[in-house]
């Protein structure tokens, strides 16, 4: 059985955060394969710039523990994931299509593209993004 992880989940998993549900924890260790995908380094990636960039104009975010969490992860994420177990997902062109296609209206076009990619690997997303719970019926979702 394989699953991917929404980046919040990866963050959570990898420093073993109470926010992280017990179903979640116990997906993750039975899976044969993790997934992260691409999408979720370009995301952290993302957010930690922007962290450092707010931290160099002595600005401070509204989320400190999310950004000390992001600070945490390591900065070559490319060596780092594979070590830990998980398998990298690379966005195809395929996924993109899907995505831009999905029957509902979701914000973030990350949270689309991870949906896409679960659904063409035919593989649960673990998230605890309600919104796609309720509205990504069609893709399992385990929370």
């Amino acid at each position: 059985m394989s699953v991917l992880l929404d980046t919040h989940v990866l963050l959570w998993w990898q420093l073993d955060s109470p926010r992280l549900s017990e179903t979640a924890r116990r997906w993750i260790a039975e899976a044969d394969v993790v997934y992260v995908s691409a999408a979720s380094i370009y995301e952290i990636d993302d957010k930690r710039r922007q962290i450092r960039a707010k931290q160099a104009q002595g600005r401070t975010g509204r989320q400190p523990d999310q950004q000390v969490v992001l600070l945490a992860m390591p900065d070559d994420l490319l060596v780092a994931l594979p070590t830990f177990g998980l398998r990298i997902l690379e966005i195809t062109a395929e996924a993109a299509w899907l995505a831009a296609r999905l029957p509902f209206d979701h914000p973030d076009p990350w949270d689309r593209i991870l949906v896409a990619q679960a659904k063409l690997l035919a593989c649960p997303l673990i998230t605890a993004d309600r919104r796609l719970h309720d509205q990504a019926k069609d893709t399992p979702i385990v929370w």
